[in-house]
């Protein structure tokens, strides 16, 4: 384990996925007690905004406004992770106002229904819906506070997982409007098939049986078979998406199929940049952005942003890994 993480690792609550509810309580009870996050004074949270759905169910969003915003910025879709069992849009604040301020964008971060209360593919559909409006020529309600430029979609974990799910879906809808995928370690595999899932099984943070309690939780018995919506490393077909940032974390479980999937999207000639971080925990960004391996991380994102708004195809040299995965 890199040095910096031993400390948080060897102080961090054990996580129970079995009782959902229990877990989010645990959460929000930890939450209640740590210090508000530092955000920049020149964003502004809009955290009463929701968009309708055509079944009556209306999805919440907190909408990060920078000052000055261009009229034709870029619009971050962003998905928090958990997963897909656990986790809040508010959770993220620091992470969305950051990238608002430093890119000079708008971030729109999805209270996605959670499982098992309200399994696959409710919270796809929420967060599809709010991509799909936002790729829209013309803003409906919430969104008209926001610039008209190109949208792009990331997450952490699950939030990662949905992202992906969203651009396969968009795409096979003939929306091409995504300017790029950001996936932080990304949850995408409900057969848990990777090598690492049984290598690193015992991984920290997160580990292979919290990922099975998971998934079932999600999609249930489907997750042996699962659709490629669920599940999107079951997509067979990964050409004609966009571009896109993978980070997978060395000491995860879920790190092959974050390389996998990379290569995969890569070899049906999608610009990727793929990077492992090399002995750090899953989630490793959220749950300590201070060390050198997060701040990198999210340096690195906030780049790949840059360069998606201005609709420029990732050309950096191939990464090590994948070169080596190709070989």
């Amino acid at each position: 384990m890199d040095a910096e993480f031993e400390d948080v690792v060897a102080h961090f609550p054990p996580l129970q996925f079995e009782d959902p509810a229990a877990q989010r309580a645990a959460f929000e009870a930890m939450r209640a007690t740590a210090p508000p996050p530092r955000l920049p004074e020149d964003v502004a949270i809009h955290d009463t905004c929701s968009l309708p759905l055509a079944d009556g169910h209306r999805v919440p969003v907190r909408i990060h406004v920078p000052r000055d915003l261009a009229s034709d910025a870029t619009t971050l879709v962003w998905i928090h992770g958990g997963g897909y069992v656990v986790g809040t849009a508010g959770e993220d604040d620091a992470l969305c106002a950051r990238i608002a301020s430093d890119v000079g964008i708008g971030v729109v971060s999805v209270e996605y229904r959670l499982a098992p209360e309200h399994p696959f593919p409710n919270g796809l559909d929420d967060c599809h819906a709010v991509a799909a409006a936002l790729a829209e020529a013309h803003r409906a309600e919430p969104f008209t506070i926001l610039g008209t430029g190109p949208v792009v979609i990331g997450g952490g974990s699950a939030g990662a997982g949905l992202a992906a799910a969203v651009a396969l879906r968009l795409r096979d809808e003939g929306r091409h409007h995504l300017a790029g995928q950001i996936l932080l370690y990304p949850f995408i595999d409900s057969t848990l098939r990777s090598p690492s899932m049984t290598s690193i099984a015992d991984s920290a943070i997160f580990n292979a049986h919290d990922a099975e309690v998971c998934w079932q939780h999600y999609l249930g018995e489907q997750r042996f078979e699962p659709p490629a919506y669920g599940s999107p490393t079951a997509a067979t077909d990964l050409s004609d998406l966009p571009p896109a940032y993978v980070a997978a974390a060395g000491a995860d479980c879920l790190h092959d199929e974050a390389v996998d999937y990379a290569l995969r999207m890569r070899a049906a000639g999608v610009k990727v940049e793929l990077h492992s971080f090399a002995d750090v925990p899953h989630g490793f960004t959220g749950i300590a952005p201070w060390t050198s391996a997060s701040r990198r991380a999210i340096a690195e994102t906030i780049d790949a942003i840059r360069r998606f708004s201005r609709w420029q195809e990732i050309s950096l040299p191939k990464p090590a890994l994948a070169a080596a995965r190709e070989e």
